[in-house]
């Protein structure tokens, strides 16, 4: 799944959850929470194999797969002794391995809400604009780029997405 924030070499090491994840602070500099989100969608798929370079050319990423404990969970469920799910998790493996009642108290990696009409956006299309985005400013860095995804498409109002 998606490493430990707190451990040694977590992405909390890297960036102040104070700062990248106050809803305050989101609404004042949304790149901030997009910047750290981002580094930690190519930390997973680098962990996985990937390159940066491949990601950002394909606007694909690898995704973790449910381990013996995601399946372990799903078992005890369906003989009854687990009756759902409650995680901090956003990597979405209960609900992949099989896991029919979950909470994700921190929402999941596959959507994103637009902070404007409060509609969903899924990830593919943040990961297509970010790709766009990409291709158009191939010297700027996450670091430096300020990229913001939008609501956009059909029935999207511009809204910026967290």
């Amino acid at each position: 799944g998606i490493p430990d924030f707190r451990s040694p070499g977590g992405l909390w090491e890297r960036y102040d959850p104070f700062e990248y994840c106050n809803y305050d602070q989101f609404k004042q500099r949304p790149e901030l929470f997009w910047r750290m989100a981002r580094e930690l969608v190519l930390d997973v798929h680098c962990q996985l194999g990937g390159t940066k370079e491949e990601a950002m050319r394909t606007g694909e990423f690898k995704i973790a797969e449910p381990n013996a404990a995601h399946r372990a969970i799903v078992d005890m469920e369906e003989m009854g002794i687990v009756s759902g799910v409650v995680t901090q998790n956003i990597d979405g493996l209960h609900r992949i391995a099989g896991s029919k009642k979950i909470i994700e108290l921190h929402g999941n990696d596959r959507t994103c809400t637009c902070m404007t009409c409060r509609n969903q956006v899924p990830q593919s299309e943040v990961v297509r604009q970010w790709s766009e985005f990409h291709a158009k400013n191939p010297t700027l860095t996450i670091q430096t780029d300020n990229f913001v995804p939008r609501h956009t498409g059909e029935g999207g109002c511009g809204g910026g997405v967290l």
